[in-house]
């Protein structure tokens, strides 16, 4: 039985030809499965010596970040959807897993029938998920404290409230990561009347996911002439990306962090004070919607990857327990002591 893994750089080794976010020297091809910077790992060695297999939404994107020779190399290669794709003995094909555009779940499928999958980033519920006999699952919310009562589309209503209540006292200052950050474009486009500002970097964003059928209004970049008239008008929204730099002043602004990391379980929205607030808008399964894609994935074998968030081996216990399958935190576990 061939078991996958996830190396100490956090590239998801899936048998011998195929690794997903991040760069090892003896795989004949690298998955990326989207564009968020901590799958990045080894990007720029990886697409000078192996195949790079991605979506189209996801080749845009990092044609969007990179240009430079990417449009026209060769070994960046995009796969439709359920199409499998031969590297060396294996085969490999790519599903969608709603994290954000382009994002994907990963499947392999090796030379003896063996299926090896990796979840990627995911949100939940998903239509189509992999069908594999071995699969490494984000673990981003891997604890049983991580339970949100709620629906997103609770949270998106009062998402679109609260910004609502804050524009009639001012502008509104938006932080939040790619993703989720043109989601909320995506809410604010069709139910509030205000204008969208932002970077010139999330302008050109924007306008990728248009081209993929995101309703998306114009967003005004920050520094043109009609972007600092709407600032001035302060109705408006201005977002902040994971790159961009972060306001000074915001004595007279209200703020909105997207995340669900600080969320209450029962309440989408947390309040900081009169203008500042969380909102658990999120694109990231939670802990119940990971056991759900678990068993819905027919895995008999699981690895938790912990390379982000450390709840890989709380995770792994859970999933032997609740779920009855054989599970381990990925050998990247920062004390190598599982099972003692």
């Amino acid at each position: 039985m061939t078991l996958p893994d996830v190396a100490m750089s956090g590239a998801v080794r899936l048998g011998p030809d195929v690794t997903c976010d991040g760069f090892l020297a003896d795989a004949k091809a690298r998955v990326q499965t989207h564009v968020h910077s901590d799958h990045m790992d080894g990007f720029d060695s990886s697409k000078g010596c192996q195949e790079v297999l991605v979506s189209k939404g996801t080749k845009q994107l990092l044609v969007l970040d990179y240009n430079a020779d990417l449009p026209y190399r060769s070994n960046l290669k995009t796969l439709e959807w359920g199409a499998f794709h031969d590297i060396g003995g294996s085969r490999v094909c790519l599903l969608p897993c709603g994290h954000m555009l382009g994002a994907v779940q990963v499947l392999v499928e090796l030379s003896t029938g063996e299926r090896l999958g990796y979840s990627g980033d995911f949100q939940w519920p998903i239509e189509d998920v992999v069908q594999v006999d071995s699969l490494v699952v984000d673990a981003t919310y891997g604890s049983p404290t991580s339970v949100r009562r709620f629906t997103q589309g609770e949270c998106e209503l009062r998402f679109l409230e609260l910004v609502g209540q804050q524009l009639a006292r001012g502008p509104v200052y938006i932080y939040s990561h790619r993703g989720t950050t043109q989601r909320a474009l995506q809410l604010l486009s069709e139910e509030v009347d205000c204008h969208l500002v932002g970077s010139r970097r999330l302008c050109q964003e924007a306008e990728v996911y248009r081209e993929f059928g995101y309703p998306i209004g114009i967003v005004l970049a920050e520094d043109s002439k009609e972007g600092v008239e709407a600032l001035r008008e302060r109705r408006c929204v201005r977002f902040f990306g994971s790159q961009d730099r972060r306001a000074v002043d915001t004595e007279s602004v209200s703020v909105v962090k997207l995340t669900a990391r600080f969320c209450t379980p029962d309440d989408p929205v947390v309040e900081y004070s009169k203008r500042a607030f969380g909102v658990a808008l999120s694109n990231h399964a939670d802990f119940e919607g990971t056991l759900q894609y678990i068993k819905c994935s027919g895995a008999k074998y699981v690895v938790t990857d912990n390379t982000r968030g450390g709840k890989g081996y709380e995770l792994a216990l859970q999933i032997s327990s609740r779920l009855g399958i054989e599970a381990r935190p990925s050998s990247n576990f920062e004390t190598g002591e599982w099972g003692r």
